[in-house]
């Protein structure tokens, strides 16, 4: 099976666990057998992954089938096909344990020449070049990240979409097609969990604001921010683990829902045990930083403006003691 069709085969995570009664729309009880939820700590995002904030642990379909079905993982796999096969040639129980064994040994894609082709289909495709318009997404960030635009097919299904490149191994893809509800992104296979944008931790900026999407990272750097994405809240982990230069302050700017303010208890916490500098951005109104600044984009920047004098006043200080 293609990387696409594999992860075609996992975007049914959602239609999975709906028909297990569980609904994706908010945080549920933790599925993982060895976690005693009563606080509903589990949350579904967008990436076809589920992730617990109470015991850190990261699924996606074939777990779930393998743990709420209780079968292993090769029955997993084989019962996903039987629920969603789409009618394709796909590969067999033994091909799909046999690379999954060798994937850590695999030499990873270089994407390299496919960002260059993408990125002139972008200057093409007046439809991309439009939704990054109308999300405040201007031309010159566009073209520092190197975004561009592809369409994928799944199946019988296509995903056009904004391409933002990871690394050159990877990249995540944002459905721009309003009545495609169904695929709203595809991640290369081994990269969910990679920050974008990663150098922003590491430059001699004083400051870097830390998001959970894309979107938000571009939102601020369109206004000469500093900052990262985590791709997911999923992804704190990752993040926590990371060598990171304590002279920076660091500004949370998750999303405005129950998984966001969950993810800034959270590392505000991991900040203050390790004597980490912070500062916390709320979008207040909005969903996250993207629709603060498409909808109010003066506001916004005030806001930025504001949240990095006092990231500002706090190195100067340190600076002075």
């Amino acid at each position: 099976m293609e990387d696409i069709e594999y992860e075609y085969l996992k975007s049914n995570l959602r239609n999975y666990l709906e028909s297990h009664g569980i609904n994706t729309s908010r945080m549920f009880r933790c599925i993982n057998p060895n976690h005693n939820d009563s606080n509903a700590s589990m949350k579904y995002y967008d990436d076809n992954k589920v992730y617990c904030f109470g015991c850190g642990e990261t699924y996606n379909l074939f777990d779930c089938i393998a743990i709420l079905e209780n079968v292993d993982n090769k029955e997993a796999f084989k019962r996903a096909l039987q629920y969603y096969k789409t009618g394709q040639t796909l590969r067999t129980i033994k091909e799909f344990t046999k690379e999954k064994n060798k994937e850590n040994n695999q030499k990873e894609k270089d994407y390299s020449r496919a960002y260059k082709i993408w990125t002139k289909n972008l200057d093409k495709e007046k439809s991309a070049k439009n939704y990054l318009f109308n999300r405040k997404i201007d031309e010159k960030t566009a073209k520092r990240f190197n975004l561009g635009y592809n369409e994928f097919n799944f199946g019988d299904k296509t995903l056009k979409a904004i391409i933002i490149p990871i690394s050159k191994n990877g990249f995540t893809a944002r459905n721009i097609d309003t009545s495609n509800n169904e695929l709203r992104y595809y991640k290369t296979k081994g990269h969910h969990t990679d920050i974008f944008n990663k150098e922003a931790l590491y430059n001699d900026k004083p400051f870097c604001f830390i998001t959970e999407g894309e979107f938000d990272c571009l939102s601020l750097e369109s206004v000469g921010a500093n900052a990262i994405a985590l791709g997911s809240v999923s992804n704190l982990s990752k993040f926590k683990n990371l060598e990171l230069n304590k002279k920076k302050i660091y500004i949370t700017a998750f999303d405005n829902d129950e998984a966001g303010e969950k993810a800034t208890e959270d590392i505000i916490k991991f900040f203050k045990q390790n004597k980490i500098k912070y500062l916390t951005y709320n979008s207040v109104d909005y969903k996250d930083v993207n629709e603060a600044l498409v909808k109010d984009e003066e506001n916004f920047k005030f806001c930025i403006e504001n949240i990095v004098k006092r990231a500002m006043k706090k190195v100067n200080e340190e600076e002075m003691s």
